[in-house]
This record gives C-alpha cells, structure tokens and sequence, in this order.
C-alpha cells in the first residue's frame, strides 16, 4: 500500500489508509456509510474524558468499544469530546481518518486576539488560549458525517436509551454565573469578543465573585433546561462543535465562552467539565446506572499504576469499571505535548491504543456486566446512595464538588 507524505512535514507517513490523504478536509459529495451493530452485543455507557488532545489514541479505542460492545451513550469532557462525537455520528468505517488527520492544536496555543502583551502570559486574566480553530476543524467532520446539530444525535422512537437521557451524546462543561447582575445588557457581539470576556471576567473575579463557590456542571444537552432555560427551545440546533469547544477550554489556560441570563443580566461563563469532575459521567452521582458504565483511562503515566489506584477509582466510579493501560513509550506524552505531536507519532498512539484496547476490553467488559447485573440487585435493598469520591485537583474545585450532593472531597492526585 502506498506511503503518504505529509505535505506539510515533507515526512513519509507510516499507515496504510486507502481513504486519501488523512490532513485533507473529507470530499463534500462522499456518501456515509454507517455499520450496523450485531444484536448480541452488550449495550454500555461509554464515558470519555481527557485534559489534553490526543485524538489518534482516543479515537483508537473508540473504535474498538464498538468492537467489542454497542455503547448507546457517550459522556464527554474536554479532549474526549472529540473521539466520542465522532463514534456518536456513526464514522465507523471512517472514523480513523478523522483522528490522524489532526486536531490543529498548533492553532490551539496561539495567544487569543485581544489580550496586552503584559496579559498574555498571566493566567488570571481569563486565559490565553483561543479554541475556535478546534470548534472549526471538528464542525466539518461532523457535517460529513450527517451530524450539524443536537437534533441529529437524538434517539429513534423504540431506541435502547439510558434514563433522563434524550441524545446518544452529552458534554459536559463547567458554569460559573455571577451573583450579580453586569451592569449593560451585552449584545452578541461583545459576548463573542476576546478582550469584552477578558474585561468581563475581571470584572467578576476582582468584584470578589469568586468562581469556586459556584462551580457546576451542566450536561449538554441533557440538562439545558435547568440551568440554561432560555437555551430548551433552541438547543437542539446548536452544533455538538460548539459545545465540545467549551467543554475543551480548561480555564484560566483558555478563553472562556460567556452568555449572558435575559432575565437576570447575570454573567455566565462556561469551561472545562473536567473542572468539576475527573471521571465525568451524567450517571456519576452514586445512583446504579441504567446500562453498565465503562471508563477506559486514556492517559497513562507511573503514577496512575500504583498499587492504591484501583482503590481510588472504585471510589470516583463506584457503579462502573474504569480500565487503566500499561504505560507504553508512544503514548507517554503530557498534554503540553500534544501539539508538537507529528502525523507518525499521533499514528503510533492510535496503534497502541487499538492494541491495548483488543487484549483488554473485552474481558473487563464481561466482567463489567457481570458486576453491573448483582449492583443492580444489590441497589435495590439500598436506602440511600453511594458517596462518589472527586479529586481536589484546585481549591476552587475542592469546594465546588464538597457542594455537589452525594459527592466527597478527596485531596488527590486527578484521576
């Protein structure tokens, strides 16, 4: 099979992908080809999460949890927004394709517009980092796809659907809402503006309106309603792109997207959903789930392998099963890393993460479905829920999950 050539990079490519050059935009005109799932396979919750962009590994093992089972719902946060909307749309057969033709995270660490020279460095001046090139670039591919909007992620009449779930995709993010009014209503405009949300966001963190008391997490588009009621009626056309962008911003690191409350005048910033909870999952909340909940761990490093792990994610995922992957050379990076990753190590990443994946999934997902049968059984003679474990990773986030029901604080290392 032939080689491909990075154009940019004058590198020779090391895969063997018959669909084209992998950094070209997908042709408008190709048809969607979508595989069906055989019916004997075990239905989960998938749930994806990650603090960085490492698109070719994480999208490796999405396709092999299609492989080996039919997730019919995907919890996003931050980077995992990514793989997770595309196996969501469907992109099986092609799915590959959309990972290693790189998430342009060159562009991702380019200072936003708007900020003074002495502020671009200073993390407490609402961010540095512009995430528009990332909502762009995954907005195109979904497009391809078959999916511009929430409504094309909706579950069919007769579907298999876990409960208080509408869409086979949620994304969580993180909301801050001043507890007071702006002083103007803001136009779309303003809202949209580097230097107004930078100016905004000083406005709210001087006026000692500090963000950690209020943290929440908000699942999109699952619990617009309740937090976001002005947002019910039109939701289902926003783009899933838009939203995995805001899921993506890690404040203070990115520039945070801002609404405004019509009623109120209140500022509303919106951020990571990896603030309020390392192991994000709508399902979460110390309730046995629906269907069985799956968390294969992405990110891999000599700590995370430690003896005392196992029992550290049996208290963040208490109904569910998280996976953990021996740390191997190709997928040893930092988040800080992602973007000086080339074509040929994001398709070594993938490569390993597919191989990791195929020896363990399958096992641990028999297992889990075993354990999910007699904790359904067991939950049933329960009064009163399981107490999940959050991380303190900041102090803004220890006080916001100590505020969150059936939730502990735990001060340790993220998940």
């Amino acid at each position: 099979m032939p080689h491909l050539i990075d154009p940019a990079e004058g590198a020779r490519y090391p895969g063997d992908d018959l669909l084209g050059s992998l950094w070209e935009r997908p042709p408008k005109a190709e048809v969607h080809v979508r595989e069906q799932h055989p019916a004997d396979r075990t239905p989960f919750i998938a749930v994806l999460g990650s603090s960085g962009f490492r698109a070719s590994w994480q999208a490796g093992i999405s396709h092999v949890l299609e492989e080996v089972g039919h997730p019919v719902r995907w919890d996003l946060a931050s980077g995992g927004t990514i793989p997770g909307l595309a196996a969501a749309a469907g992109m099986n057969r092609h799915w590959r394709r959309v990972a290693n033709a790189g998430v342009p995270t060159h562009k991702i660490l380019a200072p936003a517009h708007g900020l003074r020279w002495f502020e671009r460095k200073n993390l407490d001046l609402a961010g540095v980092f512009d995430m528009t090139a990332v909502e762009e670039w995954l907005d195109s591919w979904l497009a391809w796809a078959g999916v511009k909007t929430f409504r094309d992620l909706r579950y069919k009449p007769g579907e298999i659907k876990p409960a208080e779930t509408s869409h086979r995709a949620g994304i969580c993010v993180a909301m801050w809402r001043t507890d007071r009014p702006f002083r103007a209503r803001c136009t779309p405009d303003q809202l949209r503006d580097p230097e107004f949300i930078h100016h905004a966001f000083r406005w709210a963190f001087f006026g000692r309106q500090f963000p950690w008391r209020r943290f929440k997490s908000v699942w999109i588009p699952d619990t617009v309603d309740e937090h976001l009621p002005w947002l019910k009626q039109e939701i289902d056309d926003h783009s899933p792109a838009f939203w995995a962008r805001v899921s993506m911003s890690q404040w203070p690191a990115c520039l945070p997207t801002v609404l405004q409350d019509p009623e109120t005048l209140q500022l509303i910033f919106l951020a990571d959903g990896g603030h309020i909870d390392n192991q994000p999952s709508l399902f979460n909340d110390g309730r046995v789930p629906s269907l069985p909940l799956l968390n294969p761990r992405l990110a891999q490093n000599r700590r995370q392998n430690k003896p005392g792990q196992r029992a550290r994610d049996a208290g963040r995922m208490p109904f569910g099963r998280v996976v953990r992957f021996e740390l191997a050379p190709e997928t040893n990076f930092s988040s800080l890393q992602a973007g000086g990753l080339r074509l040929a190590e994001r398709d070594a990443m993938w490569r390993r993460g597919v191989t990791q994946g195929r020896q363990r999934l399958s096992s641990e997902l028999a297992d889990l479905v075993e354990q999910h049968a007699s904790d359904r059984e067991r939950s049933e003679q329960m009064y009163d829920r399981v107490r999940v474990h959050v991380p303190g990773l900041h102090g803004f986030q220890s006080i916001a999950a100590a505020r969150r029901p059936w939730t502990k604080r735990t001060f340790d290392n993220r998940s």
